[in-house]
């Protein structure tokens, strides 16, 4: 009986030995493994649900917004706004004048962004550059007309719809979206009206401002590619908008 305590306690000894010359190369392994996995975990959470950075490469929301501008978007409190009125749950319904970052209708892959201008239930009209909501006309102290030419309300005029649209009425659910830059922006004049389904969020902020050219979104080749990150790199001090960092978007 001595003896099989004996070997037992040896065996243990043994076991005990191999455990910790193992465990110090395997706790290491493991920490990594599980330290990347909580982090990508995370990091997709954070970008699909709570906050994404995006790139404005148009100049439709100008001069609220420039070519160049990176921003923060809110995803979260415009997603939740069905559960705002739960404690602790940020969240609220879009309202007139917001500027909504969305999945382009016609191309959902791509992000656009814009002002809300027509609300669901409204009658929106464009006469002469002037919005109309419900007939009366809307004050827009963002909104900016490179072109004071009126274009004339012509069938035969291929783009008429630039200062003369409407009425349409807006269901439920739906919105009309506009670019500041009036003379220039594509949207639902164009496009038509936003499903509430294809809104992203809301940006916060400019993190990063970079002078891009105003067709930097056109360049799709490699080669045209690595000149444009070739120059964003050697351009960096000169072609960064400082005052513009952390800019609060409204």
């Amino acid at each position: 009986m001595a003896e099989l305590k004996q070997k037992l306690k040896k065996d243990r000894e043994k076991e005990k030995e191999k455990d910790q010359r193992e465990t110090p190369q395997h706790s290491t392994l493991r920490e990594y493994f599980v330290t990347t996995a909580v982090m990508t975990i995370f990091a997709l959470f954070v970008t699909t649900y709570v906050v994404h950075p995006m790139t404005v490469p148009t100049p439709s929301m100008v001069p609220t917004i420039l070519v160049g501008d990176r921003l923060l978007i809110d995803k979260f409190t415009v997603r939740n706004a069905f559960l705002s009125g739960l404690p602790g749950v940020p969240g609220r319904e879009i309202k007139r004048g917001d500027i909504i970052v969305f999945k382009f209708p016609n191309q959902p892959e791509v992000l656009y962004v814009k002002r809300a201008i027509g609300l669901p239930g409204e009658t929106l009209q464009v006469r002469g550059k002037t919005v109309y909501i419900n007939g009366k006309p809307l004050v827009e102290p963002y909104k900016v007309h490179e072109d004071p030419t009126v274009r004339p309300l012509d069938h035969y005029y291929a783009d008429s719809r630039r200062d003369h649209f409407g009425p349409v009425e807006i269901p439920a659910d739906h919105y009309f979206m506009m670019g500041d830059n009036r003379d220039d922006s594509a949207d639902s004049r164009y496009f038509g009206l936003l499903p509430k389904s294809h809104i992203v969020g809301r940006p916060l902020i400019v993190f990063w401002s970079y002078e891009d050219d105003k067709d930097a979104y056109l360049r799709t080749t490699a080669p045209e590619l690595i000149k444009l990150y070739a120059e964003r790199v050697i351009y960096f001090i000169p072609r960064t908008r400082w005052s513009r960092m952390f800019h609060i978007v409204k």
